[in-house]
């Protein structure tokens, strides 16, 4: 059975992620690491990615202005949108659950990963991601995570 390796991040919809991250560097001294567009299967989002301690944090707004993102937002506000989770073997997980009697909504790969979506209503009210990092090796700190991200994005840490 695969298993969860760690909470990857957990990332909150805001309306506009300049002042959401300014606000959190402010509050919390959060240190920002990236912001991108990512094109996903459920829309193109901007995506600040910040760290707070070990932690990682994507603060994720919708480009377009019927987007999922700003769905999510007119009905629940800004805040919490889902937590990401690593696993050591997506496409085993995927087997464990399905075989479980629950259903998988969303599944998208990417460059530098593959994900499946988990519905809220089997996991008290979170959308949870659930994600295989490529590129091998295990990482262990906040730093090692981020240049994995990096370099798998092929972005230079000092751009």
């Amino acid at each position: 059975m695969a298993q969860i390796k760690r909470v990857d991040h957990i990332a909150i919809a805001v309306k506009d992620i300049d002042i959401a991250t300014q606000q959190y560097i402010k509050l919390l001294n959060a240190k920002p690491i990236r912001t991108l567009i990512l094109e996903e299967k459920a829309g193109t989002i901007k995506v600040s990615i910040i760290q707070l301690g070990e932690n990682l944090f994507s603060l994720i707004q919708s480009v377009d202005a019927d987007g999922f993102l700003n769905q999510h937002i007119a009905k629940h506000g800004e805040g919490l949108h889902h937590v990401g989770l690593e696993v050591d073997n997506l496409e085993e997980f995927v087997r464990d659950v399905e075989s479980k009697g629950f259903k998988v909504p969303l599944r998208d790969e990417f460059s530098n990963r593959k994900e499946v979506i988990l519905r809220p209503k089997d996991s008290a009210g979170v959308i949870l991601q659930i994600m295989e990092w490529k590129g091998g090796e295990s990482d262990v700190t906040a730093e090692d995570r981020i240049q994995r991200f990096l370099k798998l994005q092929n972005i230079p840490k000092d751009e």
